[in-house]
């Protein structure tokens, strides 16, 4: 069985000038305003946990759990983006485990 994640409804206040932004990116996509939303945050969150775990301030496996992907794929993430992994005792023990299964 497939698990459906339920939706709030959130309200955001923009300016005009950023209103006039995401629609200019909502017309050259060709899509509606809610899945540009969504995309949006995706996109932030993924940089923001990147830049928190640059500055130390997570670790890699903190940083896959809140984005929802596994050690493997953050990892991989951090490399696309050039961030040096920070590889601690934990850190290494996190990788082996969701690599090998450890």
């Amino acid at each position: 069985m497939v698990e459906v994640e339920k939706s709030s409804v959130v309200t955001v206040r923009l300016s005009k000038r950023n209103l006039r932004r995401v629609e200019a990116v909502q017309a050259l996509e060709n899509v509606d305003r809610s899945t540009l939303f969504k995309e949006f945050i995706e996109d932030g969150l993924r940089d923001r946990v990147v830049r928190l775990y640059a500055k130390g301030k997570l670790s890699a496996g903190r940083g896959a759990e809140i984005l929802g992907i596994s050690l493997r794929e953050f990892l991989e993430l951090l490399e696309r983006e050039c961030v040096a992994v920070n590889w601690d005792s934990e850190g290494v023990k996190e990788y082996l485990k969701s690599k090998y299964g450890e």
